[in-house]
Protein backbone atom coordinates (compact mmCIF):
# COMPACT_ATOMS: atom_id res chain seq x y z
CA UNK A 1 0.00 0.00 0.00
CA UNK A 2 1.37 3.41 -0.69
CA UNK A 3 2.35 5.60 1.73
CA UNK A 4 -0.22 8.59 1.68
CA UNK A 5 0.38 11.79 2.91
CA UNK A 6 -2.67 12.72 4.08
CA UNK A 7 -3.14 9.93 6.46
CA UNK A 8 0.35 8.95 7.43
CA UNK A 9 2.23 10.22 11.06
CA UNK A 10 4.91 11.81 8.67
CA UNK A 11 4.90 15.57 10.44
CA UNK A 12 6.66 16.27 13.61
CA UNK A 13 5.04 18.07 15.94
CA UNK A 14 5.25 19.76 19.43
CA UNK A 15 2.27 20.21 21.92
CA UNK A 16 2.08 23.08 24.45
CA UNK A 17 3.21 20.41 27.42
CA UNK A 18 6.46 20.00 25.57
CA UNK A 19 5.57 16.56 24.57
CA UNK A 20 7.60 16.00 20.59
CA UNK A 21 4.45 13.68 18.67
CA UNK A 22 4.81 12.52 15.13
CA UNK A 23 1.27 12.45 13.65
CA UNK A 24 -0.64 13.41 10.41
CA UNK A 25 -1.85 16.09 9.52
CA UNK A 26 -5.65 16.27 10.89
CA UNK A 27 -3.08 16.81 14.09
CA UNK A 28 -3.25 20.37 14.13
CA UNK A 29 -6.25 20.63 15.53
CA UNK A 30 -5.65 17.38 17.66
CA UNK A 31 -6.34 18.61 21.63
CA UNK A 32 -6.72 21.88 20.91
CA UNK A 33 -8.21 22.96 23.86
CA UNK A 34 -6.14 21.38 26.09
CA UNK A 35 -2.53 19.94 25.24
CA UNK A 36 -2.68 21.80 21.71
CA UNK A 37 -0.08 21.21 19.03
CA UNK A 38 2.35 24.62 18.77
CA UNK A 39 5.00 24.20 16.64
CA UNK A 40 6.48 22.32 14.17
CA UNK A 41 9.71 20.29 15.66
CA UNK A 42 11.41 19.01 12.68
CA UNK A 43 15.32 18.41 13.29
CA UNK A 44 15.97 20.85 10.63
CA UNK A 45 14.98 24.49 10.35
CA UNK A 46 14.65 24.55 6.20
CA UNK A 47 12.10 21.31 7.20
CA UNK A 48 10.18 23.31 9.26
CA UNK A 49 9.73 26.20 6.91
CA UNK A 50 9.19 23.94 4.24
CA UNK A 51 6.26 22.17 6.44
CA UNK A 52 5.00 25.56 7.53
CA UNK A 53 4.42 26.33 3.47
CA UNK A 54 3.26 23.33 2.47
CA UNK A 55 0.50 23.47 5.79
CA UNK A 56 -0.98 26.29 4.60
CA UNK A 57 -1.18 25.39 1.00
CA UNK A 58 -2.74 22.06 2.04
CA UNK A 59 -5.58 23.68 4.17
CA UNK A 60 -6.21 26.16 1.40
CA UNK A 61 -6.94 23.67 -1.03
CA UNK A 62 -8.88 21.35 1.22
CA UNK A 63 -10.90 23.44 2.86
CA UNK A 64 -11.43 26.53 0.54
CA UNK A 65 -12.75 29.26 2.47
CA UNK A 66 -14.86 31.04 0.54
CA UNK A 67 -14.63 34.96 1.69
CA UNK A 68 -12.99 36.86 4.77
CA UNK A 69 -16.73 36.02 6.54
CA UNK A 70 -15.96 32.10 6.20
CA UNK A 71 -12.09 32.72 6.96
CA UNK A 72 -13.50 34.11 9.86
CA UNK A 73 -15.26 31.12 11.11
CA UNK A 74 -12.69 28.97 10.63
CA UNK A 75 -10.42 31.32 13.18
CA UNK A 76 -12.83 31.58 15.68
CA UNK A 77 -13.84 27.84 15.04
CA UNK A 78 -11.34 25.39 14.24
CA UNK A 79 -12.71 22.40 12.18
CA UNK A 80 -12.70 19.08 14.25
CA UNK A 81 -9.65 16.26 13.27
CA UNK A 82 -11.90 14.65 11.78
CA UNK A 83 -13.10 17.06 9.97
CA UNK A 84 -9.88 17.71 8.66
CA UNK A 85 -9.24 14.47 7.53
CA UNK A 86 -12.50 14.20 5.71
CA UNK A 87 -11.41 17.55 3.81
CA UNK A 88 -7.81 16.30 2.99
CA UNK A 89 -9.36 12.38 2.13
CA UNK A 90 -11.71 14.66 -0.73
CA UNK A 91 -8.85 15.83 -2.34
CA UNK A 92 -7.31 14.15 -5.53
CA UNK A 93 -4.91 10.71 -5.17
CA UNK A 94 -1.62 13.33 -5.15
CA UNK A 95 0.27 12.68 -2.07
CA UNK A 96 1.37 9.18 -2.21
CA UNK A 97 4.97 9.39 -1.82
CA UNK A 98 5.56 5.40 -3.16
CA UNK A 99 4.08 2.78 -5.41
CA UNK A 100 3.80 2.74 -8.94
CA UNK A 101 1.11 5.81 -9.41
CA UNK A 102 1.96 9.23 -9.60
CA UNK A 103 4.21 10.14 -6.56
CA UNK A 104 3.96 13.07 -4.62
CA UNK A 105 6.27 16.02 -5.52
CA UNK A 106 8.30 13.29 -8.67
CA UNK A 107 8.62 13.21 -11.79
CA UNK A 108 5.88 11.05 -13.54
CA UNK A 109 7.79 9.65 -15.99
CA UNK A 110 9.60 7.18 -14.65
CA UNK A 111 10.93 5.39 -18.56
CA UNK A 112 13.34 8.91 -18.63
CA UNK A 113 15.32 7.76 -15.54
CA UNK A 114 15.52 3.87 -16.75
CA UNK A 115 19.32 4.30 -17.52
CA UNK A 116 20.56 6.28 -15.25
CA UNK A 117 22.26 6.26 -12.27
CA UNK A 118 21.07 6.95 -8.85
CA UNK A 119 22.20 9.48 -6.28
CA UNK A 120 23.23 9.65 -2.86
CA UNK A 121 19.82 9.91 -0.98
CA UNK A 122 21.67 12.52 0.97
CA UNK A 123 22.25 14.98 -1.97
CA UNK A 124 18.68 15.79 -2.11
CA UNK A 125 19.69 18.24 1.50
CA UNK A 126 20.21 21.98 -0.34
CA UNK A 127 23.17 22.00 1.88
CA UNK A 128 24.76 18.64 1.39
CA UNK A 129 28.20 18.61 -0.35
CA UNK A 130 27.37 18.91 -4.94
CA UNK A 131 29.67 16.65 -7.03
CA UNK A 132 32.11 19.54 -7.69
CA UNK A 133 32.69 19.74 -4.34
CA UNK A 134 33.06 16.15 -3.56
CA UNK A 135 35.26 15.36 -6.63
CA UNK A 136 38.03 18.20 -5.52
CA UNK A 137 37.84 17.40 -1.82
CA UNK A 138 36.31 21.22 -0.90
CA UNK A 139 33.45 20.02 1.53
CA UNK A 140 35.30 20.91 4.89
CA UNK A 141 31.65 22.10 6.25
CA UNK A 142 29.32 20.08 4.34
CA UNK A 143 30.82 16.66 4.35
CA UNK A 144 29.47 14.21 1.83
CA UNK A 145 27.94 11.24 1.86
CA UNK A 146 26.82 12.03 5.30
CA UNK A 147 23.06 9.95 5.14
CA UNK A 148 22.74 6.35 3.17
CA UNK A 149 19.00 5.74 4.35
CA UNK A 150 16.03 7.91 5.12
CA UNK A 151 12.53 6.90 6.89
CA UNK A 152 9.84 7.66 4.56
CA UNK A 153 8.71 10.79 6.77
CA UNK A 154 12.24 12.45 6.11
CA UNK A 155 12.41 11.56 2.63
CA UNK A 156 9.15 13.33 1.96
CA UNK A 157 10.28 16.66 4.33
CA UNK A 158 13.60 16.81 2.32
CA UNK A 159 12.09 16.50 -1.07
CA UNK A 160 9.21 19.13 -0.12
CA UNK A 161 11.59 21.39 1.32
CA UNK A 162 14.35 20.58 -2.30
CA UNK A 163 11.27 21.65 -4.55
CA UNK A 164 10.19 24.11 -2.26
CA UNK A 165 13.39 26.49 -2.00
CA UNK A 166 15.91 24.45 -4.96
CA UNK A 167 18.43 26.82 -5.50
CA UNK A 168 20.53 26.61 -8.96
CA UNK A 169 21.94 23.34 -9.73
CA UNK A 170 23.67 22.77 -12.67
CA UNK A 171 22.67 23.35 -16.23
CA UNK A 172 18.75 23.06 -16.51
CA UNK A 173 18.22 22.17 -12.89
CA UNK A 174 15.49 24.61 -12.28
CA UNK A 175 14.72 26.73 -9.15
CA UNK A 176 12.04 27.10 -7.32
CA UNK A 177 8.96 29.30 -8.14
CA UNK A 178 10.63 31.92 -6.60
CA UNK A 179 14.17 31.50 -7.34
CA UNK A 180 16.93 29.97 -5.36
CA UNK A 181 16.71 29.90 -1.74
CA UNK A 182 13.36 32.86 -1.45
CA UNK A 183 12.71 34.73 1.60
CA UNK A 184 9.14 33.52 3.16
CA UNK A 185 7.17 35.95 5.60
CA UNK A 186 4.11 34.63 7.24
CA UNK A 187 2.08 36.25 9.81
CA UNK A 188 2.45 35.00 13.41
CA UNK A 189 -0.55 35.68 15.57
CA UNK A 190 -0.68 37.21 19.07
CA UNK A 191 -4.08 37.49 21.28
CA UNK A 192 -4.97 40.70 22.64
CA UNK A 193 -4.25 39.82 26.56
CA UNK A 194 -4.89 43.81 27.55
CA UNK A 195 -2.10 45.46 27.12
CA UNK A 196 -0.22 47.58 24.34
CA UNK A 197 3.08 46.50 25.61
CA UNK A 198 5.44 43.94 23.40
CA UNK A 199 6.75 42.49 26.00
CA UNK A 200 3.60 40.97 27.77
CA UNK A 201 1.49 39.53 24.87
CA UNK A 202 0.85 35.74 24.56
CA UNK A 203 3.68 33.62 22.95
CA UNK A 204 3.64 32.66 19.80
CA UNK A 205 4.29 28.95 21.06
CA UNK A 206 1.50 29.02 23.53
CA UNK A 207 -1.31 29.50 20.30
CA UNK A 208 -2.11 26.44 18.52
CA UNK A 209 -0.32 25.84 15.86
CA UNK A 210 -3.60 25.98 13.60
CA UNK A 211 -3.99 29.82 14.68
CA UNK A 212 -0.27 30.88 12.55
CA UNK A 213 -1.38 28.46 9.50
CA UNK A 214 -4.86 29.76 9.23
CA UNK A 215 -3.75 33.48 9.60
CA UNK A 216 -2.11 32.92 6.29
CA UNK A 217 -3.98 30.79 4.14
CA UNK A 218 -5.83 32.29 0.83
CA UNK A 219 -9.66 32.46 0.45
CA UNK A 220 -11.29 31.69 -2.84
CA UNK A 221 -11.75 35.62 -3.31
CA UNK A 222 -7.81 35.88 -3.26
CA UNK A 223 -6.52 33.12 -4.99
CA UNK A 224 -8.75 33.38 -7.85
CA UNK A 225 -7.79 37.10 -8.11
CA UNK A 226 -4.34 35.87 -8.43
CA UNK A 227 -4.75 33.52 -11.34
CA UNK A 228 -6.29 32.39 -14.61
CA UNK A 229 -10.11 30.79 -14.73
CA UNK A 230 -9.18 27.81 -13.27
CA UNK A 231 -12.82 25.88 -13.22
CA UNK A 232 -12.01 23.98 -16.19
CA UNK A 233 -8.42 22.75 -15.49
CA UNK A 234 -7.66 19.19 -14.37
CA UNK A 235 -6.06 18.30 -11.23
CA UNK A 236 -3.06 18.10 -12.81
CA UNK A 237 -2.81 21.81 -13.34
CA UNK A 238 -2.43 21.99 -9.44
CA UNK A 239 -0.86 19.28 -8.93
CA UNK A 240 1.64 19.10 -11.50
CA UNK A 241 3.24 15.05 -10.82
CA UNK A 242 -0.35 13.93 -12.25
CA UNK A 243 0.61 14.11 -15.85
CA UNK A 244 4.23 13.79 -17.90
CA UNK A 245 6.18 16.78 -16.24
CA UNK A 246 5.94 20.03 -18.46
CA UNK A 247 9.87 19.96 -19.49
CA UNK A 248 11.45 23.15 -20.25
CA UNK A 249 14.38 21.91 -22.25
CA UNK A 250 14.28 23.83 -25.41
CA UNK A 251 15.80 20.98 -27.58
CA UNK A 252 12.67 18.89 -26.70
CA UNK A 253 10.31 21.66 -27.48
CA UNK A 254 10.23 22.68 -23.72
CA UNK A 255 8.78 25.81 -22.73
CA UNK A 256 8.41 28.28 -19.10
CA UNK A 257 5.25 27.65 -17.12
CA UNK A 258 3.82 30.95 -16.28
CA UNK A 259 0.50 31.58 -14.22
CA UNK A 260 -1.56 31.48 -17.72
CA UNK A 261 -0.22 27.36 -17.90
CA UNK A 262 -1.42 26.63 -14.39
CA UNK A 263 -3.52 26.69 -11.53
CA UNK A 264 -2.94 29.74 -8.87
CA UNK A 265 -2.42 27.10 -5.82
CA UNK A 266 0.22 25.40 -7.45
CA UNK A 267 2.03 28.38 -6.08
CA UNK A 268 2.07 25.75 -2.75
CA UNK A 269 3.00 22.87 -4.90
CA UNK A 270 5.60 23.19 -7.37
CA UNK A 271 7.81 21.22 -8.83
CA UNK A 272 10.98 22.63 -10.38
CA UNK A 273 13.74 19.28 -10.80
CA UNK A 274 12.46 16.35 -12.08
CA UNK A 275 13.45 13.69 -9.51
CA UNK A 276 12.39 9.74 -8.58
CA UNK A 277 13.17 8.41 -5.09
CA UNK A 278 14.05 5.15 -5.00
CA UNK A 279 12.98 3.15 -2.12
CA UNK A 280 13.55 -0.65 -0.56
CA UNK A 281 11.36 -2.74 1.44
CA UNK A 282 13.25 -3.58 4.78
CA UNK A 283 13.24 -2.40 7.95
CA UNK A 284 16.14 0.42 8.99
CA UNK A 285 16.69 3.46 10.79
CA UNK A 286 16.07 6.82 9.53
CA UNK A 287 19.64 8.65 9.45
CA UNK A 288 17.68 12.07 10.17
CA UNK A 289 14.56 11.63 12.49
CA UNK A 290 16.49 8.19 14.02
CA UNK A 291 13.11 6.27 13.82
CA UNK A 292 12.85 3.12 12.26
CA UNK A 293 10.70 2.10 9.42
CA UNK A 294 9.70 -1.20 7.20
CA UNK A 295 10.82 0.50 3.98
CA UNK A 296 13.67 3.11 3.46
CA UNK A 297 14.50 5.74 1.14
CA UNK A 298 18.27 4.94 -0.59
CA UNK A 299 18.59 7.12 -3.40
CA UNK A 300 16.68 8.89 -5.91
CA UNK A 301 17.20 9.86 -10.36
CA UNK A 302 17.28 13.31 -11.34
CA UNK A 303 17.13 15.06 -14.49
CA UNK A 304 17.16 18.49 -15.77
CA UNK A 305 14.99 20.86 -17.29
CA UNK A 306 12.04 20.33 -15.23
CA UNK A 307 9.20 22.82 -14.83
CA UNK A 308 10.71 26.39 -15.30
CA UNK A 309 7.97 28.81 -13.63
CA UNK A 310 7.98 32.24 -14.71
CA UNK A 311 6.60 35.27 -13.81
CA UNK A 312 4.95 34.14 -10.74
CA UNK A 313 3.90 36.54 -7.58
CA UNK A 314 3.72 33.44 -4.74
CA UNK A 315 1.43 34.37 -1.74
CA UNK A 316 4.24 34.10 1.12
CA UNK A 317 6.74 36.09 -0.32
CA UNK A 318 7.82 39.92 -0.65
CA UNK A 319 9.13 41.24 -4.00
CA UNK A 320 11.13 44.27 -5.01
CA UNK A 321 11.42 45.77 -8.42
CA UNK A 322 14.11 45.51 -10.68
CA UNK A 323 15.76 48.30 -13.00
CA UNK A 324 13.98 46.94 -15.95
CA UNK A 325 10.41 47.39 -13.82
CA UNK A 326 9.69 43.84 -12.75
CA UNK A 327 9.09 42.04 -9.55
CA UNK A 328 11.61 40.06 -8.21
CA UNK A 329 11.42 37.42 -5.36
CA UNK A 330 13.42 38.64 -2.09
CA UNK A 331 16.33 36.33 -0.71
CA UNK A 332 17.89 35.74 2.43
CA UNK A 333 20.85 37.66 3.25
CA UNK A 334 24.29 36.54 5.30
CA UNK A 335 24.06 39.19 7.49
CA UNK A 336 20.43 37.91 8.58
CA UNK A 337 17.26 39.89 8.46
CA UNK A 338 16.61 42.78 11.08
CA UNK A 339 15.22 46.18 11.91
CA UNK A 340 16.92 47.71 8.20
CA UNK A 341 14.63 45.47 6.42
CA UNK A 342 11.75 45.54 8.64
CA UNK A 343 9.55 48.54 7.08
CA UNK A 344 10.03 46.79 3.42
CA UNK A 345 9.10 43.46 4.56
CA UNK A 346 5.51 44.79 6.48
CA UNK A 347 4.61 47.70 4.08
CA UNK A 348 6.29 47.78 1.22
CA UNK A 349 8.45 51.17 0.29
CA UNK A 350 6.74 54.66 -0.54
CA UNK A 351 8.22 54.86 -4.08
CA UNK A 352 6.51 51.12 -4.90
CA UNK A 353 10.19 49.23 -5.15
CA UNK A 354 9.08 46.87 -2.80
CA UNK A 355 6.00 45.04 -1.73
CA UNK A 356 5.20 42.92 1.12
CA UNK A 357 4.47 39.07 0.93
CA UNK A 358 0.21 39.29 -0.10
CA UNK A 359 -0.34 37.13 3.15
CA UNK A 360 1.30 39.60 5.47
CA UNK A 361 -0.80 42.19 3.60
CA UNK A 362 -3.96 41.14 3.28
CA UNK A 363 -4.27 40.09 7.57
CA UNK A 364 -3.00 43.28 8.39
CA UNK A 365 -5.72 45.03 6.16
CA UNK A 366 -8.37 42.52 6.57
CA UNK A 367 -7.73 40.34 9.40
CA UNK A 368 -6.32 41.70 12.09
CA UNK A 369 -9.40 43.46 13.51
CA UNK A 370 -11.62 40.35 12.90
CA UNK A 371 -9.29 38.35 14.94
CA UNK A 372 -8.39 41.24 17.47
CA UNK A 373 -4.47 40.83 16.76
CA UNK A 374 -3.81 44.31 16.79
CA UNK A 375 0.20 43.42 17.32
CA UNK A 376 1.02 39.84 15.45
CA UNK A 377 4.61 39.20 14.24
CA UNK A 378 6.48 38.93 11.58
CA UNK A 379 7.60 35.67 11.10
CA UNK A 380 10.52 35.71 8.18
CA UNK A 381 13.04 32.95 7.02
CA UNK A 382 14.96 31.13 4.16
CA UNK A 383 18.36 30.58 2.53
CA UNK A 384 20.87 32.39 2.30
CA UNK A 385 22.62 31.04 -1.23
CA UNK A 386 25.69 31.73 -2.98
CA UNK A 387 24.49 30.31 -6.59
CA UNK A 388 23.71 26.62 -5.79
CA UNK A 389 25.64 26.88 -2.58
CA UNK A 390 23.95 27.12 0.60
CA UNK A 391 25.90 29.62 2.97
CA UNK A 392 23.23 29.73 5.92
CA UNK A 393 19.39 29.88 7.20
CA UNK A 394 18.22 33.00 7.68
CA UNK A 395 15.14 33.12 10.64
CA UNK A 396 14.20 35.99 12.59
CA UNK A 397 10.77 37.27 14.24
CA UNK A 398 9.62 40.64 14.58
CA UNK A 399 6.37 43.23 15.42
CA UNK A 400 3.95 43.67 12.93
CA UNK A 401 1.76 46.63 14.27
CA UNK A 402 -1.44 45.57 12.58
CA UNK A 403 -3.04 48.97 11.42
CA UNK A 404 -5.67 49.35 9.83
CA UNK A 405 -5.93 53.37 9.63
CA UNK A 406 -4.21 53.72 5.98
CA UNK A 407 -3.09 57.23 7.01
CA UNK A 408 -1.81 55.88 10.69
CA UNK A 409 0.21 52.91 8.07
CA UNK A 410 1.76 55.56 5.66
CA UNK A 411 2.78 57.56 8.48
CA UNK A 412 4.66 54.73 10.49
CA UNK A 413 5.65 53.58 6.71
CA UNK A 414 7.15 56.53 6.10
CA UNK A 415 8.98 57.48 9.55
CA UNK A 416 10.67 53.68 9.49
CA UNK A 417 11.93 54.67 6.23
CA UNK A 418 13.47 57.49 6.77
CA UNK A 419 15.10 56.23 10.38
CA UNK A 420 16.29 52.99 8.43
CA UNK A 421 17.82 55.29 5.81
CA UNK A 422 19.17 57.85 8.44
CA UNK A 423 20.82 54.82 10.38
CA UNK A 424 22.27 53.69 6.71
CA UNK A 425 23.96 56.86 6.02
CA UNK A 426 25.80 57.02 10.02
CA UNK A 427 26.53 53.25 9.48
CA UNK A 428 28.45 54.31 6.30
CA UNK A 429 30.05 57.00 8.28
CA UNK A 430 31.00 54.54 11.18
CA UNK A 431 32.59 52.32 8.35
CA UNK A 432 34.64 54.93 7.04
CA UNK A 433 35.96 56.18 10.69
CA UNK A 434 36.67 52.65 11.67
CA UNK A 435 38.55 52.01 8.50
CA UNK A 436 40.23 55.96 8.85
CA UNK A 437 41.50 54.56 12.45
CA UNK A 438 42.90 51.33 11.60
CA UNK A 439 44.44 52.23 8.43
CA UNK A 440 47.12 55.00 7.03
CA UNK A 441 46.49 54.79 4.00
CA UNK A 442 42.49 53.60 2.24
CA UNK A 443 44.76 51.44 0.00
CA UNK A 444 46.07 49.55 3.24
CA UNK A 445 42.38 48.63 3.53
CA UNK A 446 41.89 44.72 4.03
CA UNK A 447 39.65 42.25 5.04
CA UNK A 448 35.51 41.80 5.47
CA UNK A 449 34.71 44.90 7.66
CA UNK A 450 30.60 43.98 7.10
CA UNK A 451 30.69 43.02 10.98
CA UNK A 452 31.10 46.90 12.20
CA UNK A 453 27.28 47.79 10.19
CA UNK A 454 26.16 44.54 11.06
CA UNK A 455 26.64 45.72 14.28
CA UNK A 456 25.23 49.08 14.37
CA UNK A 457 21.95 47.52 13.12
CA UNK A 458 21.90 44.75 15.60
CA UNK A 459 22.87 47.36 18.33
CA UNK A 460 20.02 49.48 17.59
CA UNK A 461 16.82 47.21 16.89
CA UNK A 462 15.65 47.45 19.97
CA UNK A 463 15.56 51.01 19.95
CA UNK A 464 13.95 51.45 16.58
CA UNK A 465 11.15 49.45 17.43
CA UNK A 466 10.52 51.32 20.52
CA UNK A 467 10.26 54.23 18.33
CA UNK A 468 7.52 52.52 15.85
CA UNK A 469 5.63 51.37 19.10
CA UNK A 470 5.43 55.01 20.25
CA UNK A 471 3.97 55.93 17.01
CA UNK A 472 1.91 53.32 15.99
CA UNK A 473 0.34 54.16 19.75
CA UNK A 474 0.61 58.09 19.24
CA UNK A 475 0.77 60.04 15.32
CA UNK A 476 1.06 62.90 17.18
CA UNK A 477 4.30 61.67 18.42
CA UNK A 478 6.26 61.87 15.29
CA UNK A 479 8.63 64.86 15.85
CA UNK A 480 9.55 63.58 18.51
CA UNK A 481 10.08 60.03 17.33
CA UNK A 482 12.68 61.24 14.83
CA UNK A 483 14.62 63.42 17.27
CA UNK A 484 14.83 60.89 19.59
CA UNK A 485 16.02 58.45 17.78
CA UNK A 486 19.11 60.75 17.40
CA UNK A 487 20.59 60.21 20.97
CA UNK A 488 20.38 56.05 20.30
CA UNK A 489 22.15 56.35 17.07
CA UNK A 490 24.84 58.28 18.46
CA UNK A 491 25.55 56.59 21.63
CA UNK A 492 25.28 52.92 19.45
CA UNK A 493 28.12 54.34 16.74
CA UNK A 494 30.73 56.04 19.29
CA UNK A 495 30.37 52.85 21.52
CA UNK A 496 31.23 50.42 18.56
CA UNK A 497 33.50 52.73 17.20
CA UNK A 498 35.12 53.43 20.64
CA UNK A 499 34.99 49.20 21.45
CA UNK A 500 36.78 48.62 17.94
CA UNK A 501 39.42 51.25 18.14
CA UNK A 502 40.87 51.73 21.51
CA UNK A 503 43.48 54.02 22.65
CA UNK A 504 45.41 51.79 24.81
CA UNK A 505 49.20 51.12 23.61
CA UNK A 506 48.96 53.16 20.51
CA UNK A 507 51.90 55.40 19.04
CA UNK A 508 51.40 58.80 18.40
CA UNK A 509 50.62 59.16 15.58
CA UNK A 510 47.70 56.48 15.13
CA UNK A 511 46.47 58.17 18.16
CA UNK A 512 46.08 61.28 16.31
CA UNK A 513 44.68 59.43 13.33
CA UNK A 514 42.10 57.85 15.16
CA UNK A 515 40.87 60.93 17.57
CA UNK A 516 40.74 62.80 13.90
CA UNK A 517 38.64 59.67 12.87
CA UNK A 518 36.38 59.86 16.12
CA UNK A 519 36.23 63.83 15.83
CA UNK A 520 34.43 63.70 12.31
CA UNK A 521 32.20 60.99 13.34
CA UNK A 522 30.85 62.93 15.69
CA UNK A 523 30.53 66.12 13.50
CA UNK A 524 28.40 63.94 11.14
CA UNK A 525 25.91 62.80 13.86
CA UNK A 526 25.88 67.06 14.90
CA UNK A 527 25.03 66.94 10.75
CA UNK A 528 28.36 68.70 9.57
CA UNK A 529 29.45 67.78 6.32
CA UNK A 530 27.72 66.18 3.32
CA UNK A 531 27.26 63.22 4.96
CA UNK A 532 25.77 64.53 8.09
CA UNK A 533 23.70 66.53 5.29
CA UNK A 534 21.73 63.36 4.41
CA UNK A 535 21.80 62.11 7.77
CA UNK A 536 19.61 64.99 8.74
CA UNK A 537 17.43 65.06 5.77
CA UNK A 538 16.73 61.50 6.43
CA UNK A 539 15.32 62.37 10.13
CA UNK A 540 13.53 65.20 8.42
CA UNK A 541 16.21 66.76 10.68
CA UNK A 542 17.87 70.28 8.69
CA UNK A 543 21.21 71.16 9.23
CA UNK A 544 21.47 75.45 8.30
CA UNK A 545 25.28 76.43 7.72
CA UNK A 546 26.10 80.11 8.71
CA UNK A 547 27.94 81.29 5.29
CA UNK A 548 31.21 83.42 7.20
CA UNK A 549 31.91 80.91 9.93
CA UNK A 550 31.13 77.40 7.66
CA UNK A 551 29.01 76.61 11.09
CA UNK A 552 26.18 74.59 11.35
CA UNK A 553 23.39 74.82 13.46
CA UNK A 554 20.70 72.38 13.82
CA UNK A 555 16.67 73.54 13.94
CA UNK A 556 13.71 70.90 13.83
CA UNK A 557 12.54 70.59 10.53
Amino acid sequence: MAYDLRREPWIPFRRRSGEAVWGPAKFLTDKINDDPIVALAAPRPDFNGALLEFLIGLITVALQPEDEEAWRDGWRNPPLPERLQFAFDALPPAFDLDGDGPRFMQDDSPDDFSDDEANSIDTLLIDAAGGQTARLNKDLFVKRDRIDTLGRPAAAIALLTLQTYAPSGGQGHRTSMRGGGPLTTLIEPRVRDGTNGLENETRADELPLWSKLWANVETVDQWRERGPDSATMGAEALYPWLARTRISDPKRQGRPTTLQDAHPLQAYFGMPRRIRLVFEPRTGRCEITGREDTVLATGFYGRNYGVQYNSWLHPLTPYYKDKDGNWLPTHGQSDGIGWRDWAGLLFGTPDNSKRPAQCVAHFRAHRARRADVPNPRLHAFGYDMDNMKARGWVEAELPAFALDDDARIKLLSNVAANLTEAASIVASGLLIAVKAAWFARADDTKGDLSYVKARLWSDTQEDFFLAMKTLANDATRELQVRRGFLMPLETAVLGIFDSLCPMEGLEFADMRRLVSARHNLRRTLQGYGKLGDKFFAALAIQSVQTPKTGRKKKEAA
